[in-house]
């Protein structure tokens, strides 16, 4: 109760789309004008030592609260809770992601600005935690500088918190992305919602692979024209691993998504696929001579190499 959802951009409301049961799925708007709400700022120097009640009531009727998700449940915080700890995620181990410290170098005011913020509405301590010999700097924010190294899961918050401060029924931690840092620290010294975005648009099926300067809720179908090779491909908001398909009501950039992959619809069929050694074919039980290839990379499509069978225990009856 209490928290606010706002419109990224000043404009107005032209779909409002609903599914099954009235669930909202949507709701589309124009961009256009300028008539952007100014909500209360504080100076750079000020934001360290600012209450959080002060802070809190920026961050609720800017509705940038909603950047923050708990750890358990993944969910808005209560506006009367407090974490023992909150957590920024400055990197990505999701395949084809942006590098953090690339974007973060670019507003580092920005960012420390925000970290600031976030100290005073942590009940604890506040993680940056950032890749291993990563270029981040968190200049004179009180927070502690975590580094994590190798493949995924290294840079997801789940890992991050497993390892600082675990969550559970009792004890409470936030998480938020660097972007989300960012824009806050910049509604905090200029008193305007920042909706800006650096995403990375990349995929086997992209043309063009490169970071995309955008903003939040970003028209997906707009941003991805004329990026894609021929034939069918998938548009995923986020990582292949956790995105979702951008089509339809659901064709915009997620609330938490930095990046957009592009992937082929893998429709076609292979003549006695399931019988060939499979030299070009990604494997990771071995069941395919690919796994022989060591650090080759594959062209991925959306197929699931075949739809799900009943396995039948022949023998154990």
């Amino acid at each position: 109760p209490g928290v606010k959802f706002t419109a990224p951009t000043a404009g107005e409301v032209v779909e409002v789309n609903r599914g099954a049961k009235r669930v909202l799925q949507s709701v589309v708007v124009k961009t256009s004008g300028s008539d952007a709400v100014a909500f209360d700022k504080i100076a750079a120097d000020q934001i360290a030592s600012a209450t959080r009640e002060q802070l809190q009531s920026i961050l609720v009727e800017s509705g940038m609260w909603t950047a923050f998700r708990t750890r358990p449940f993944s969910k808005s915080p209560a506006l009367d809770s407090v974490p023992s700890s909150i957590f920024v995620t400055a990197m990505d181990t999701n395949p084809l992601a942006a590098d953090p410290a690339v974007i973060i170098a670019e507003r580092q005011d920005d960012f420390v600005n925000g970290l600031k913020a976030l100290t005073q509405l942590s009940g604890g301590k506040t993680y940056v935690c950032k890749a291993a010999g990563s270029s981040v700097a968190t200049g004179d924010a009180a927070v502690d500088a975590e580094e994590f190294g190798g493949p995924h899961p290294a840079g997801l918050p789940g890992t991050h918190i497993h390892f600082l401060d675990a969550a559970g029924m009792n004890k409470t931690v936030w998480h938020v992305n660097y972007q989300d840092v960012m824009a806050i620290g910049a509604l905090l010294t200029t008193g305007e919602l920042d909706n800006r975005r650096v995403i990375s648009l990349a995929g086997p099926a992209a043309t063009n692979p490169r970071l995309v300067r955008t903003v939040l809720g970003a028209d997906l179908t707009e941003l991805t024209a004329n990026e894609c090779v021929e034939g069918d491909v998938r548009v995923v908001s986020g990582s292949v691993l956790n995105g979702t398909t951008a089509q339809g009501v659901h064709g915009f950039l997620g609330r938490f998504h930095t990046q957009v992959s592009l992937l082929k619809e893998g429709r076609e069929k292979k003549l006695f696929g399931w019988i060939m050694p499979g030299s070009n074919q990604h494997s990771v039980t071995r069941a395919y001579l690919g796994h022989l290839s060591g650090s080759k990379k594959f062209d991925m499509t959306t197929t699931t190499n075949g739809s799900e069978r009943s396995m039948v225990p022949i023998g154990n009856y």
